[in-house]
């Protein structure tokens, strides 16, 4: 499916990969519908596009109706939508023992109900597209599970299991299904969470999960958005977007019942290494001030 002047819309636009995707998708000669609850973050967008091209709504995923109202305004805006895009999404660390039931429910409802809420508005409208596409935003956390991500895991694992399925009910359709499994990429998503425990046993400081993950990821939200937008014009199904999500994945295959204990000491081992040199530069740079 070729994205150049499609309608396209994208929840979770105001950063990140969602931001990436309007910005390649405008420069691709796409008209976009962009959505996000940070009214700054999508206010960054305006001027990249005319009006014509670029409609920008404050939309909270969570919340059923709104995305509907939101579907509704942007079938009335550009005249129809080829594409939907599913990127919203929050992070929260904690121990499954200690973990609050409502910070389970918050991220649920944003990176699960999310996707459906997407999902159900768009695919009436999409089906009657001449060719059309769902993308839902999974992750390499719906490929494989660490300690104090259960619900993030679970999210991630029931939006692959949602997508995979829904491409098999719409395989007589022309509506196609992308699943992605982004690996590490350099977004806000870890700095805007909520964390109450470290992801690994060697981090510490719940503070410092944020700065670990920023310093681990090495993929670029551009990088990532060109690679959906490939998949997507190449008719793929599932795509891993990084080296680390593609070694993880293998790993995971070649030892579905032990594959943490192969990955966490080394994940271990390598977060202290990182955490020490960003100890280092920190020092450092007090020194220098």
């Amino acid at each position: 499916m070729k994205v150049n002047n499609k309608i396209v819309a994208v929840t979770g636009a105001g950063s990140g990969i969602g931001r990436a995707l309007v910005e390649e998708l405008l420069l691709m000669g796409a008209s976009v519908a962009a959505s996000d609850v940070d009214k700054q973050g999508l206010e960054y967008l305006r001027g990249k596009a005319p009006e014509a091209r670029l409609l920008l709504s404050i939309v909270d995923v969570a919340d059923q109706q709104a995305v509907t109202a939101w579907q509704m305004e942007a079938e009335h805006y550009f005249g129809g939508v080829d594409i939907i895009i599913n990127n919203a999404g929050v992070a929260l660390s904690s121990h499954a023992a200690r973990q609050a039931r409502e910070q389970m429910e918050w991220l649920f409802n944003i990176n699960y109900w999310g996707v459906i809420n997407g999902t159900e508005a768009f695919l009436p409208s999409l089906m009657a597209r001449p060719e059309a596409y769902i993308v839902n935003i999974s992750s390499l956390f719906g490929l494989l599970s660490v300690p104090s991500q259960s619900a993030y895991n679970a999210a991630k694992f029931a939006v692959r299991g949602y997508s995979e399925s829904l491409r098999q009910d719409l395989r007589d359709s022309h509506v196609k299904v992308l699943t992605v499994h982004p690996g590490g990429i350099q977004t806000n998503i870890a700095n805007n969470g909520r964390h109450f425990d470290a992801m690994t046993s060697s981090s510490g400081d719940v503070e410092r999960t944020a700065e670990l993950f920023n310093a681990i990821a090495k993929t670029s939200p551009q990088q990532a958005a060109k690679a959906i937008l490939r998949s997507i014009s190449k008719n793929k199904r599932r795509l891993l977007i990084g080296s680390d999500a593609k070694l993880l994945d293998l790993i995971q295959r070649l030892f579905p019942g032990s594959y943490d204990r192969i990955l966490l000491p080394l994940v271990n081992f390598g977060s202290r290494r990182i955490l020490k040199k960003l100890d280092a530069k920190r020092r450092n740079a007090v020194k220098a001030s």
